[in-house]
């Protein structure tokens, strides 16, 4: 069985050049919920070969969500609102471009705050918060925490994510242009890192080494066939850190990863 859904995923990539970013995502997402998420799994298990795919795959997937963001953002800054106004209202309920829209991702975040605790949290950063930052914007409608950092490596990204806090009151979230391999998070007690991050187990060890050690870090992961444009970070995962949980997969072939570090981990910066 496990050789004709390779036939078959192998067949429909190599069509790849008559088909749309979106129709290629979603076509392969499809056959990834035909087969059921641990087939998939097992079938790249099986079959490394399948990863060569992942460069092409990955530009297709990034030109999808850009011209998500770019569709839905316009809407959302068209609209009218009255303050105070969350993202949850004003986002898009249904997308033609991509796997979810704006109002799927902002619920899709439930299960995440069933895990983290931000009682306490002072700081939360987002790395690659993009322009529809529905994660940071979560955060800020959901809980008191009075800074909410989002970390992007594309300006116009930062600029529509700021655009869109302003539009709706967001004092709390501010977008900054900063790669997270480089940022400092010793100031942070939640980091959430975005399924799309590259090199995603460099900025993970960077957070190992400047972060707090009672962080909670969630790694938004990639499952089955998701693995073949997104990088998963748990597999190489920084030595000092352990996985404490995890949500179910959505139906995009994702699911959030729950990190802390380990008892009497060793760390380079924090307190």
């Amino acid at each position: 069985m496990q050789d004709s859904w390779k036939d078959e995923l192998e067949g429909f990539v190599a069509s790849a050049h008559q088909r749309t970013p979106t129709e290629l995502i979603n076509g392969i997402r499809d056959i990834g919920v035909a087969m059921g998420h641990e087939a998939g799994e097992a079938l790249l298990d099986s079959h490394p070969e399948l990863f060569s795919h992942r460069p092409m795959l990955t530009r297709a997937f990034i030109e999808m969500v850009h011209a998500q963001d770019t569709a839905e953002i316009r809407q959302m800054l068209d609209r009218d609102v009255q303050e105070p106004t969350s993202f949850g209202q004003i986002a898009t309920e249904k997308t033609t471009i991509g796997v979810m829209s704006s109002k799927d991702a902002y619920k899709r975040l439930d299960e995440v705050f069933e895990h983290v605790d931000f009682c306490h949290c002072k700081c939360a950063v987002m790395v690659g918060c993009g322009g529809r930052p529905f994660t940071m914007f979560r955060i800020h409608d959901q809980t008191p925490v009075p800074e909410i950092i989002g970390l992007d490596i594309v300006p116009d990204a930062v600029e529509t994510a700021n655009i869109l806090a302003a539009k709706l009151g967001y004092t709390r979230c501010q977008a900054a242009f900063c790669n997270g391999s480089d940022y400092d998070y010793r100031g942070a007690q939640i980091v959430y890192v975005a399924s799309m991050v590259s090199p995603k187990a460099s900025v993970v060890s960077r957070i190992a080494d400047t972060a707090p050690l009672d962080l909670q870090l969630v790694l938004w992961e990639p499952y089955s066939l998701a693995r073949l444009w997104s990088e998963r970070a748990e597999e190489t995962l920084d030595p000092r850190l352990a996985v404490v949980g995890r949500t179910s997969v959505s139906r995009n072939m994702t699911r959030d990863v729950f990190v802390r570090f380990r008892p009497g981990a060793g760390r380079a910066g924090g307190s």
